[in-house]
């Protein structure tokens, strides 16, 4: 039963890193060629592309959060973790890997309830740029989906840090 679980995990983690390298692709070159469209057209040939900001914030919003995704699933993103350098004892370093994972996941838990309640909010009030009218939860929606996606991560995480603390081995790399 466990074992099927891992490996259903592990097509599902397989899925979502392909769908946001996707999403990271696509949302980057629309940054890019949205900003060199705007600086062509306002330099060259002196139009101005009126309201291009609001779709370059859109497409920024997506790359940045999923890119967040992407770092928190390969357990890349930063981190000021120091107890290496304070001691050698395998135990006090599980020990803290393990405070470190669950602190995140608390945090983490509060920062998908403020974002629900931020996305309802939004939500009930219907706000839009002001040029283009595109809906702000458009915006919105990548910062709650990469809370949710990180929670996931960081049980994850914290499940290795139990496994290691509880077997004594290396903390190993998902």
């Amino acid at each position: 039963m466990i074992l099927t679980m891992a490996k259903i995990l592990k097509i599902v983690d397989k899925g979502v890193a392909l769908l946001c390298d996707s999403i990271m692709m696509v949302a980057g070159t629309a940054v890019v060629l949205l900003i060199m469209a705007g600086a062509f057209l306002r330099y060259v040939l002196k139009i101005d592309f009126y309201g291009s900001e609001e779709i370059v914030l859109l497409f920024g919003y997506w790359l940045y959060f999923i890119g967040s995704i992407a770092a928190a699933r390969n357990r890349s993103h930063l981190s000021a973790d120091m107890v290496n350098v304070f001691t050698r004892n395998e135990k006090v370093i599980r020990i803290c890997g393990l405070i470190r994972d669950v602190l995140s996941l608390a945090i983490c838990a509060l920062g998908i309830k403020w974002c629900a309640d931020y996305w309802s909010w939004s939500w009930t009030l219907k706000p839009v740029t002001s040029v283009h009218r595109i809906p702000y939860y458009l915006q919105q929606f990548p910062m709650c989906l990469a809370f949710l996606m990180w929670g996931f991560y960081l049980v994850r995480d914290c499940v290795v840090s139990i496994m290691s603390f509880k077997g004594g081995k290396e903390e190993t790399k998902a």
